[in-house]
């Protein structure tokens, strides 16, 4: 059976729509190859959705772990070979039920997975704040669209949950910086005043003129942000990156990642060309494909993934053998919550891309595959046990 079959018969099953003949023709199919990955694959799903639930599955756990062979393969719990849709992880589990020959639980409704007595919390949203010249602040995500005030000549609009700024008169004797801020669950794009595109992820921000007059194009940019950088001739585009180092272009698309809680600052490129500088000898002109990694002051050249630079950008979290560290301080930003650690940090790695539309127990749900335990409380930290 091919994947894409397998695939919309677990949707059939979670529909409830599915027909007698599809009902027999899954159940066939499990019997016959017990220990295929698409099988495994349901497998490791319905653990990660029901094992220390609410949900009393526990004479079905068996069938679990005979089909994942979890006990028997270490190396496939380091990560998913394919992630599963929210609802597909229910139907995971009554797939497995399905294999021996229990029809009667294809008549009951299916459960979204959940966490006994623990918070969820839903993804985040696009919106920002805008600091403008005088220190005023705006609240993008819940202002109405249309014109804001005027500031240095240069006309500002919210429109379809963007920032766009086009000059009219400017002042040349006053540069005037606008800054916008993305908390924590929170993405948020403009359009700077030169055709610059700007997209930030959450816990970002970029401060730019609002219209530029000088020889160069210069903003200064914390967190993570993808730049599509508009052309000009003999007239560069500079990005501070936190006071550590700057990124010089002419015309290009490139990703910066640069926060605090992380050891290295990340400049990737996508197309054209960019100079990267941190202190005053070491300098690394980067091709489309490169990434410039900053440590301690060290510059490295390596090849870049273009599935990771623009995985938030396209709605997804994106991790090659990543650590649990590594993935919880990603997660924390988009939900906006806290991690702390009891009992050590799990020496763990985990492979895949997750949706970031779905919730934080959701999310949570499909890396219990690498056996984390954890509880969200009321204060929105997630503790994880080792």
């Amino acid at each position: 059976m091919e994947q894409q079959r397998f695939t919309y018969l677990l949707d059939r099953l979670a529909d409830n729509s599915m027909t007698g003949e599809e009902k027999e023709e899954m159940m066939q199919y499990l019997q016959a190859h017990p220990g295929d990955d698409m099988a495994a694959e349901a497998g490791e799903a319905f653990l990660a959705a029901y094992e220390n639930t609410a949900t009393d599955f526990t004479p079905y756990q068996h069938i679990a772990r005979d089909i994942t062979s979890l006990d028997q393969a270490p190396a496939r719990r380091t990560g998913l070979l394919a992630v599963l849709r929210p609802r597909r992880v229910a139907a995971a589990a009554i797939v497995l039920i399905l294999a021996t020959g229990a029809y009667t639980w294809l008549n009951k409704p299916v459960n979204k997975p959940q966490v006994a007595q623990s918070l969820d919390v839903q993804p985040g949203l696009e919106g920002a704040i805008l600091t403008r010249g005088d220190g005023s602040t705006i609240v993008l995500d819940s202002l109405h669209a249309g014109e804001i005030k005027e500031d240095n000549g240069a006309r500002v609009q919210l429109q379809h949950g963007q920032l766009s700024y086009a000059a009219a008169t400017a002042n040349q004797e006053a540069t005037i910086y606008n800054t916008v801020t993305t908390p924590y669950a929170r993405t948020f794009r403009l359009l700077l005043q030169d055709g610059t595109w700007i997209w930030l992820n959450a816990g970002s921000s970029v401060t730019y003129p609002v219209v530029f007059t000088g020889k160069e194009r210069k903003v200064k940019v914390t967190g993570e942000a993808y730049f599509e950088v508009a052309k000009a001739a003999g007239k560069p585009f500079v990005v501070n990156v936190n006071d550590r180092a700057e990124v010089e272009v002419l015309g290009t698309h490139f990703n910066v990642n640069a926060y605090a809680d992380e050891a290295a600052i990340k400049t990737a490129l996508l197309e054209g060309t960019v100079r990267v500088r941190t202190g005053k000898a070491n300098t690394a002109v980067l091709k489309p494909g490169q990434q410039a990694v900053i440590n301690d002051g060290e510059m490295e050249v390596v090849p870049a993934d273009p599935e990771e630079v623009s995985a938030w950008r396209n709605g997804l979290f994106h991790f090659r053998k990543a650590t649990i560290p590594e993935m919880l301080r990603q997660i924390a930003r988009w939900y906006d919550v806290e991690v702390r650690f009891e009992g050590g940090v799990p020496e763990r790695t985990f492979s895949g891309d997750i949706e970031r539309k779905l919730s934080l127990q959701q999310v949570l749900a499909i890396l219990r595959v690498t056996r984390i335990n954890y509880t969200i409380d009321n204060q929105k930290q997630i503790t994880i046990r080792n």
